[in-house]
C-alpha cells in the first residue's frame, strides 16, 4: 500500500526462483553474519553505505530500502533506490530483489514485479534472513504476502508488525497506514496514530505525511491544521510526492493555511517533476492565475439574503443555503445534520457538497466507510468544477491501493 512516491501500494515479495538476473546466475548469498535486530537498525548510514560500496549485497539491499522510503533522514530518491536494488539483485541479494520487485509493481509492470518477488522468495537468502528476525527481511516478506498472489494479508501484517516493533520506521509507517485505512484488516485509529507517530519521530516521510493527514481530517486525533501543515511540509521537504501535491494545493487554495499562490505553484512543480499526474493538471490552472496576477475584487462579496429563521431557510431549500448549513454543521462535527443538507445540495449537483459527501464516505462519518462511493462522489465534484476534489481523489486512490 504504499506508499511512497508513485502509488501508495504495498510492495510484493515472493522470494526468488533460480537463475536469472540480466543473464547472470543468482547465487545464494548469505550475509556474512545475522546480526541482532537492534544492531541492524542502529547501524549508521555511513556504515551501510560503506559496506554497500564494498560490494556486500545485503547492505546494498538495505541502502535501496533506505532511499526508497527515506530512512535515516535521507530524502526519498527513487532513482538511487532502483540503482542499488538492481546492483543487489544482480549479486543475488534477496532484500534488493524484493525492493526492485516493489518498484516494478509501482511502475505498473505487474508481471515483472511478481516474477522478481517469486525469485526473491525461492532463490535468495530472504527467507533465511526472516527466520533470524531480521527487520528488513520481515518487512519485505510482509509486503510480499500482502501484494503478491496468492496474498495472505493477516500473515503479511504480522510480519510487518514484527518489524515495526523492532523499530524499523518504514514498517511502523506502513502498519499505521494499514490500520488507518482498514486495508484488509479491522480499522484501528488509535493504533494507526501510534505507529504513524513512532515513524514520524524517526523523521520518515510516509509517517509524517499520514500523521499530518490525520490532523487535517481530524481522523483519530483532534483536528489541528497547524500540526497538519507542519507534518505535511516536513514530508514534502523529504521528497514525498503526495505530500508535495497536498501542500501545493493547500497553499494555492488557502485550505487550512494562509493562501500563497506562488508558493503553491512551486510545490506543485516539485510534485510534477517527481511524477505526479494530478500536479500537472493543477499546475495549468494555477500558473494561469499566477501569470494574470489577479487582484481581489474591490466589490464586496455578495451576501446571502437571510430567509427568515433557520427553519424557513431550510424549507426554502436553496442549493447555496443547504450547502452553507451543511458546512457549518460539518465544522462542528454534527455529521448527521451536515449529511442531510449536503444531500439536498447534491441533488442540484453542487460540487462542494459532493466533495464533502465523498470525504464523509471516505472517513466513515455518519455513513458506512466506502472508498468506491467516496471516489464516485469526488469524481462528480471534480467534473462539476471543484478542483480541490482532485487532491482528495489522489489521496484516497493511494490510501486504498
Amino acid at each position: 500500500m504504499l506508499l511512497p512516491n508513485s502509488k501508495l501500494k504495498f510492495t510484493n515479495v515472493k522470494f526468488l526462483p533460480a537463475l536469472c538476473f540480466y543473464g547472470v546466475t543468482c547465487l545464494f548469498a548469505t550475509p556474512p553474519s545475522f546480526a541482532s535486530a537492534a544492531r541492524d537498525l542502529e547501524e549508521s548510514l555511513s556504515s551501510v553505505q560503506s559496506k554497500a560500496l564494498d560490494g556486500d549485497n545485503y547492505y546494498q539491499g538495505i541502502l535501496a530500502l533506505f532511499y526508497k522510503y527515506g530512512e535515516k533522514e535521507l530524502a526519498i530518491q527513487p532513482q538511487e533506490a532502483e540503482r542499488w536494488a538492481k546492483i543487489a539483485a544482480k549479486n543475488g541479494g534477496g532484500i534488493g530483489m524484493a525492493v526492485l520487485a516493489s518498484i516494478e509493481l509501482e511502475k505498473g509492470n505487474t508481471d515483472r514485479g511478481q516474477f522478481l518477488y517469486d525469485e526473491a522468495y525461492l532463490h535468495s537468502n530472504l527467507r533465511d534472513l526472516a527466520k533470524t528476525k531480521n527487520p528488513f527481511a520481515l518487512f519485505c516478506i510482509g509486503l510480499m504476502e500482502i501484494d503478491n498472489p496468492p496474498s495472505n494479508i493477516s500473515k503479511g501484517v504480522r510480519n510487518i508488525e514484527s518489524s515495526a516493533r523492532m523499530g524499523f520506521a518504514s514498517a511502523q509507517a506502513t502498519l499505521g497506514v494499514i490500520m488507518l485505512t482498514g486495508s484488509g484488516i479491522e480499522r484501528n485509529q488509535a493504533e494507526a496514530i501510534k505507529w504513524c507517530s513512532m515513524s514520524a519521530r524517526q523523521k520518515l516521510p510516509l509517517g509524517m505525511f499520514y500523521l499530518g493527514m490525520a490532523y487535517s481530517f481530524g481522523d483519530g486525533v483532534p483536528k489541528n491544521q497547524d500540526y497538519a501543515n507542519r507534518w505535511i511540509r516536513a514530508a514534502a521537504d523529504r521528497e514525498l510526492v503526495t505530500a508535495q501535491l497536498t501542500l501545493g494545493m493547500k497553499l494555492a487554495l488557502g485550505d487550512g493555511i494562509e493562501k500563497n499562490l506562488g508558493h503553491g505553484v512551486a510545490w506543485l512543480k516539485k510534485a510534477q517533476s517527481n511524477g505526479s499526474a494530478e500536479a500537472e493538471v493543477q499546475l495549468r490552472r494555477f500558473e494561469t492565475l499566477l501569470r494574470s496576477n489577479r487582484k481581489p475584487s474591490s466589490q464586496p462579496k455578495k451576501k446571502i439574503k437571510p430567509v427568515g429563521n433557520i427553519q424557513e431557510r431550510i424549507e426554502n431549500h436553496s442549493t447555496e443555503v443547504s450547502r452553507e448549513i451543511g458546512l457549518k454543521n460539518y465544522k462542528v462535527k454534527k455529521y448527521s445534520e451536515a449529511k442531510k443538507h449536503f444531500l439536498r445540495a447534491a441533488e442540484d449537483s453542487d460540487p462542494i457538497s459532493l466533495r464533502y459527501l465523498g470525504i464523509m464516505h471516505f472517513l466513515g462519518q455518519e455513513v458506512d466507510r466506502d472508498y468506491v462511493e467516496a471516489k464516485t462522489l469526488l469524481k462528480k465534484a471534480q467534473v462539476g468544477g471543484d478542483q480541490e476534489a482532485g487532491r482528495y481523489l489522489e489521496v484516497i486512490e493511494r490510501m486504498s491501493q
